[in-house]
């Protein structure tokens, strides 16, 4: 009963494929070589001069079905693939190490039957599922070309492109070598290594990262400084009218006030003058800075600002005669000093919350903290102003996500200075040694903190933009001269609205 069914299939099927060739319909013909997408590989042309590609996978075998019956089988290098027989017409193919060899099949009567281009490479379908494991958005192919791994396709970040490299970089370090390492195998084990600089394969990335992200870095720089001197000096001179004598006290803080007097007390004791000039002073300021410096630069590449100039700033004097009119020669040196606003910083995208920064920050402006005044008491040179450069400086790498803050550098300083003087002897008697004595006192403190916020932007219209002289208008002359305006507060009516919703005073006001 068994023999009939499979009978009657049988004549179906030819039955089936009779009607179909009458009917004017094409059965697909059979592939000649499959191993990329099958392990059985089927071979229905023989003779002369056929040739068929074989890919074989690296440690993998491939069936090869043949014709006719075999007889010969020739591999052209045994190291590379090997071939094994267990019937006339099936051959078992093994890839032994990455290379191409070719396999010749022949007949009873030494006829050629076929001949086979073996390929062994790797077997790159581990990879591709580890690539679709871990980067699941990315779309990645990977093709293998002299054992060389390359990606084509495109991921989302670069961080996505930087993993596909990892992976691909353990695919090739995991296995093994891609060339033979052994020339000779001694009876002792012992073995000869060569081209040691052929077994490294390379990784080709050729990704594409979609949409490139942009990164706009606001830093914000605020400090806020207060400083109080103060100052109590007395200086005196005993005189009879034809003789006498005086002192003066230093100044001990970097000539906190002038060398003149501020105030004097005089009397007389019989013939002799006594006289006290006193130097007192009090002072207390304070300091506020703000400087928040924008820059926009795509995700991988390093961008600068600067806003600034160069300050002169004054060196050494030197005072001389000259030789041939006897005049007064001055020679100063300057020296040229940048300052202003300066940010550096490069932005890597690693992810849709994460945001690596690598920041260089650099806030300087002239200042007469510390400054010095000198003269040499000649009315045809004047004296010299030596200013002083005040930086606020950091540089770091933080990461962030999108509209994140954070705290990338702060300083707190308070500094307090004491220094007493007086005449030696006279300033140490009580209550009237402070006649002979003077004072100063001095207190700085400071609280500096840097604050970085990245944002991702995308662009926008030009419409949905302001720049800071939206709806600025000047004042006319009548407004200038009777109401004292420099602008309008309220910009020009024709002027359409700035975007957004505003709370408060809105506009440029002068006070």
């Amino acid at each position: 009963m068994k023999r009939s069914g499979n009978t009657f299939r049988t004549c179906l099927a030819a039955g089936l494929s009779f009607s179909l060739t009458f009917s004017g319909m094409i059965l697909p013909s059979v592939p000649t070589a499959e191993a990329a997408a099958s392990s059985v590989v089927r071979i229905v042309e023989s003779g002369p001069g056929v040739k068929k590609k074989v890919n074989l996978g690296l440690n993998k075998a491939v069936v090869v079905d043949l014709p006719t019956d075999a007889h010969d089988i020739l591999v052209a290098d045994p190291a590379l693939a090997d071939a094994v027989t267990r019937t006339s017409r099936r051959i078992y193919l093994f890839g032994k190490a990455v290379g191409q060899t070719n396999i010749f099949v022949f007949g009873p009567n030494g006829e050629e039957i076929v001949s086979l281009d073996v390929a062994v490479e790797r077997d790159v379908a581990g990879l591709e599922a580890n690539l679709r494991r871990f980067i699941p958005d990315a779309d990645i192919n990977v093709e293998i070309v002299s054992d060389n791994v390359v990606l084509t396709g495109s991921v989302r970040t670069p961080l996505d492109s930087t993993k596909a490299v990892d992976l691909a970089r353990a695919f090739l370090k995991g296995g093994e070598a891609t060339t033979r390492n052994i020339t000779a195998q001694g009876t002792n084990g012992d073995a000869d290594i060569f081209a040691e600089a052929r077994q490294t394969s390379q990784i080709v990335n050729l990704l594409t990262v979609e949409g490139e992200d942009q990164v706009t870095l606001k830093v914000t720089v605020a400090e806020v400084s207060r400083q109080v001197l103060k100052q109590l000096g007395f200086n005196g001179r005993v005189s009879d009218g034809e003789s006498g004598i005086s002192f003066r006290n230093p100044a001990n803080l970097g000539d906190a006030i002038s060398l003149g007097t501020n105030a004097i007390i005089r009397g007389s004791i019989g013939g002799t003058t006594i006289s006290s000039y006193i130097n007192a002073m009090e002072q207390a300021g304070v300091m506020r800075t703000l400087a928040e410096p924008s820059l926009t630069a795509i995700s991988g590449q390093e961008a600068k600002f600067y806003v600034g100039g160069e300050f002169r700033l004054s060196g050494t004097q030197e005072v001389g005669t000259d030789e041939a009119t006897g005049g007064t020669t001055v020679t100063r040196e300057v020296n040229d000093v940048e300052y202003g606003i300066r940010l550096n910083f490069k932005p890597v995208v690693l992810g849709p919350g994460r945001i690596s920064l690598q920041i260089e920050t650099d806030v300087s402006e002239p200042t007469y903290e510390g400054s010095v005044v000198t003269g040499n008491g000649s009315v045809n040179v004047p004296g010299n102003t030596f200013l002083g450069i005040r930086r606020r400086e950091a540089s770091t790498n933080v990461e962030l996500p999108s509209g994140g803050s954070i705290v990338i550098a702060g300083l707190v300083q308070d500094n307090i200075r004491q220094a007493m003087s007086g005449l030696p002897g006279a300033s140490k008697i009580p209550i009237l040694g402070t006649l002979f004595r003077s004072k100063d006192f001095q207190r700085n403190e400071s609280e500096l903190v840097i604050i970085a916020t990245p944002y991702l932007v995308r662009p926008v219209a030009r419409s949905a933009l302001s720049r800071p002289d939206d709806n600025f208008n000047p004042a006319n002359d009548l407004e200038s001269f009777f109401v004292g305006r420099v602008n309008r507060i309220y910009g020009r009516p024709e002027a359409a609205l700035p975007v957004g919703r505003y709370h408060g005073n809105v506009g440029f006001i002068y006070k």
